[in-house]
């Protein structure tokens, strides 16, 4: 108690210390008493050693990615740096507290199965990070999207650990599915799609294409430049890189799948790999154009996935 009377009785003195010398330091243009000043004096008054300062909003900012041409028809193309470390940890933040069990769309239901043992998580498409990596993804497309008419659609977080994997299987749908969100007359596909690393902390979990083979061999590139490799069992095998990603084109103009560009996520010898689904949605029907109404609520078709 001694102690805590002589230190209040201590700042008291240097407040009024403080209220007689400041206008005479105002008037001499010196610099006035500061927080700094106050904590050197009275050590008590600094701020708790675990205290730590509310995290700044997240800032949409402009990124420099560069791409490789991985296979023409199909279109596959890798795109180095397509995530910043700021969307990252974002979006897993957005993420993190929806993982569960992976599901998959078989015979017009959703339901687990032996193929897919990963987790997933659909991430908020209104969270700004989710926004920033959409608007990123959809310029990146050019116009292969009709504005007014088709949309990015529900993004996922997908995370494997050791011994998951998800078999082969292929994003498209095998016919246009039917709008249950909102019920007008239009039915959509997914006519491209984006699978980009958050965390690559793992030995295997590679994203396999069976059937795509690229436009010049890798035994032309530097030893240990290419970003995928030959696979054993035919076509390419892409190791997971944080922050970068893969494209391509999953329907023909007609509308139909491209069975070319099924693909596999391989088990993971050890260790944990993230990533981000990214599925765009082409729309069509009497009803496939116009914009979104103002409240319609969009159901989450980003836990399934068509096998």
């Amino acid at each position: 108690m001694t102690g805590l009377i002589t230190k209040l009785v201590g700042l008291s003195a240097y407040t009024g210390l403080v209220a007689i010398t400041l206008p005479h330091l105002q008037t001499l243009n010196l610099p006035s008493p500061s927080l700094k000043v106050l904590t050197d004096v009275l050590p008590f008054l600094q701020p708790a050693p675990n205290s730590s300062a509310p995290a700044e909003p997240f800032q949409c900012l402009p990124q420099n990615y560069t791409t490789q041409l991985v296979s023409l028809d199909p279109l596959v193309i890798y795109i180095h740096n397509f995530l910043s470390e700021a969307d990252i940890p974002a979006l897993l933040a957005a993420g993190e507290p929806a993982f569960k069990p992976s599901y998959v769309y078989k015979d017009g239901r959703r339901q687990g199965t032996p193929d897919r043992t990963s987790s997933s998580a659909g991430l908020p498409i209104d969270d700004a990070a989710v926004k920033c990596v959409l608007a990123r993804a959809e310029r990146f497309m050019g116009t292969t999207l009709a504005p007014g008419r088709d949309e990015m659609g529900p993004p996922q977080l997908v995370r494997y650990t050791a011994g998951q994997r998800f078999n082969v299987h292929h994003d498209w749908y095998d016919t246009f599915q039917p709008d249950r969100a909102t019920g007008r007359d239009r039915r959509w596909n997914r006519v491209a799609s984006f699978f980009a690393i958050l965390e690559d902390g793992c030995v295997g979990g590679e994203t396999w294409f069976p059937k795509v083979e690229a436009v010049a061999p890798q035994d032309r590139a530097e030893e240990g430049t290419a970003p995928w490799r030959r696979f054993e069992k035919g076509g390419l095998a892409f190791k997971p890189v944080r922050g970068n990603a893969v494209f391509w084109v999953n329907l023909h103009a007609n509308g139909t799948g491209d069975e070319r560009v099924v693909h596999a996520g391989l088990p993971l010898a050890e260790g944990l790999k993230t990533a981000m689904n990214i599925w765009p949605k082409r729309y069509l029907g009497p009803e496939a154009w116009g914009a979104r109404e103002k409240g319609e609520v969009v159901v989450d078709e980003a836990e399934t996935d068509p096998v």
